[in-house]
Order: C-alpha cells, then structure tokens, then sequence
C-alpha cells in the first residue's frame, strides 16, 4: 500500500506521495471521512538516515542502524531459547495474523515491524549508537506546515500493536528488576510468570504508541496522546494524574489479553472548549463503540506524557511538530513489539463507526 500524508495548516490543505488516499476499514471500524491520511503498514525497515516517513535522531533512540547484528551473534546475544536477536529492528510476514478488518473474514498475513530494545549493550563494549533504546517519529505533515496547534481541530489515529515478548538478560544490562518482572509478572511474590517480558513499564513516561505535539516555542505545548502495555494483560492510555502532577496514572482501555496478541486501540483527542489547558481523550479497543474516556492537562507544571521530538534535525529546528511516537524510549528498558499498521487523520477527533458503515450522521467528538 502506498504511504502519503495530508496536512492540514490554516484552511491549505497539501498532498504528498501518490495516488488517492486509501480506503480501507481496520480494527472493525470505518476508515474517517476522506480516509486515513497517513498509511504505515510496513514493506521496508525505516532508511538509516533522510527515511521519508520515519526518522530515529531523537534523545531517545540509540539504534545502531542494525550495524551490531553481527557482533550481537557473534557473542551469541540471545531474546529467546536458542534465538539469536538478529537485526534489532526488522520487518517481517506473520503468516495468519493479520487484521481481519470486519471481524468475519479469515486473517491475512501481518506485516509487521519489529523492535527489540535489549536492555543496555553498553555492558558489552558497545558505544552509542548500541541499540540500547529505540525510539521512530514519523511526522504527520512537513516542516514547517502546521502553523497552529492541531488539538484544537483534534487529531485520530489506529494502531494494531502487540508485545514481541522477550527474555530479559542482565548481562546485557537489563536490570534485576525487569528480570523479576518477568517471573513474578503481578508482584505477589510467586514466580508464576514465563520468564519472558509480555508488558513493559512506559519509560521515559512516553507511549509504546502515540502521537506527539511539540511547539518549541511555547513550552505548554508539548503534548503526547498515546497508549501501551504497560501492566500485565493491559491496554491503557497514558495520562497525567490531574491530582497530582508528577503522579502516575494509567487508564484501561483493554483488560485480561494476552499482550502477545495483536490488539488494535482508536484513539481521538482535541482540546477542551471549555478549558483549552485540557485535552479531551476518548479510546476505543479491538472493535469496540464504547470509548474509554481521559483527560490530560498541558502546563509547565505537568510532567507527563511526554512526546520525543524533531528537533535536532535541522530541517524542523524551530517549527512545530505533529508525529507518532512509537518504541522503547528508556535506557532501563527492554522488550520487544511488532507494529503491524498505524494510521492518522489531523482532520478531527472523530468517533468510530462500525465497519463498512455507509451512512454515518455525525462524526466529529465535538
């Protein structure tokens, strides 16, 4: 499938790439009106360096550009029994997994990317770029085309996402406490767990996927509407906890899954009329009409969520930015995931509607 993206800045509305804009319903649900204006399903790894969708030079990316596969398997580095890590990030066919859209007929083959955060391979030798977190922006629009901020007309997007569970290994600087994570998954003490990661802690307080606004010009801006699998058999939105701001607070959307599964979350969120210091969230999971509903404020006191940002690319130094966020962000962390597909529109906050819906009264959340 080609990939484009639409951006909307003011009432200019410019198109990229080829071709009309995809029509497709995912998840069980209906593409938005005028379509999913930016398409990633996964054909080929992000280029290293000037890819045109993705782009990993970011605080919170150290991938290698997969120049450690070699030495990683020379030293036998392994993510599960008798598995060698290989290239860190790939794409690859998953035969019989793919999304069935309407919920009836038969899967496809997934194409999926994969990320694998190992933990730390500084304690190896490795120097940095050492793939010891691994962090993509994928922009929804160019540099320097949003003029305004996009949660005021309110952004959506579906990702289909799951956990590449992995076996945490602490001589590869993995810390003990992921190492027990892995054992004793709800911490009660029993090691009933498999040994393996299958839910990872956000780090960074950044989303395993979300998107990201960040206006280097105003530091009330800096906005990330996202989700992960960040507590066992869960899905939840990642949000500030309104009574206290540098709290945690992580909201279901998903309960009792098994995160190694493919899930798919639609997410809408636009700012409060009301009290522009709010965005309204509303995220619905695997199909569902039903939205689980969350607020995160903006303000300079408000630690979290956090969107990585574009800035240490010269091309976007000093623009606003609008763009998904998607990976294992903190050094402390390891895991894997695969993404199958992650789709967005900046026309709106719209609600779902069921697959293949042909009339559809009122779309917007507001």
């Amino acid at each position: 499938m080609q990939r484009m993206t639409w951006i909307i800045s003011g009432m200019v509305v410019v198109t990229l790439g080829l071709g009309p804009v995809a029509l497709a319903d995912r998840g069980g649900w209906a593409d938005p009106p005028g379509g999913w204006t930016f398409v990633e399903d996964w054909h080929k790894i992000p280029d290293c360096e000037n890819d045109p969708v993705w782009n990993h030079n970011n605080g919170s990316d150290s991938w290698s550009c997969n120049a450690n596969t070699e030495d990683f398997n020379t030293l036998q580095v392994f993510i599960l029994p008798d598995v060698l890590v290989g290239d860190v990030v790939q794409v690859e066919t998953l035969p019989g997994v793919g999304d069935t859209e309407d919920g009836k007929t038969p899967a496809a083959d997934a194409i999926a990317l994969r990320i694998i955060d190992l933990g730390d391979p500084r304690i190896l030798g490795f120097a940095d770029p050492s793939d010891r977190k691994i962090f993509f922006l994928g922009p929804l629009h160019q540099p320097g085309e949003l003029t305004t901020d996009p949660y005021i007309q309110g952004i959506t997007f579906c990702a289909r996402f799951r956990i590449f569970p992995i076996v945490p290994d602490p001589d590869i600087g993995v810390g003990q406490t992921l190492v027990d994570l892995a054992l004793d998954p709800d911490g009660d003490g029993i090691p009933d767990g498999d040994g393996t990661l299958r839910f990872i802690p956000e780090a960074s307080d950044r989303a395993h996927v979300g998107v990201g606004y960040y206006d280097p010009a105003d530091d009330t801006q800096s906005i990330l509407t996202g989700v992960g699998y960040y507590t066992q058999n869960t899905l939840s939105i990642l949000v500030n906890d309104t009574a206290d701001p540098d709290g945690d607070e992580n909201i279901p959307i998903l309960t009792d899954i098994d995160t190694a599964q493919f899930h798919t979350v639609w997410l809408n969120a636009k700012t409060d009329p009301a009290d522009p210091m709010q965005i309204r969230v509303k995220a619905y999971g695997d199909g569902s009409l039903t939205p689980v509903e969350a607020v995160i404020r903006r303000g300079t006191d408000v630690d979290r969520p956090n969107p990585e940002n574009l800035q240490s690319n010269a091309q976007w130094a000093g623009f606003k930015e609008l763009s998904f966020n998607i990976g294992s962000a903190g050094t402390p962390a390891a895991g894997g995931f695969q993404y199958d597909y992650l789709v967005a529109t900046m026309a709106g906050a719209f609600d779902p509607q069921p697959a293949g819906a042909t009339s559809v009264p009122t779309w917007e959340l507001y």
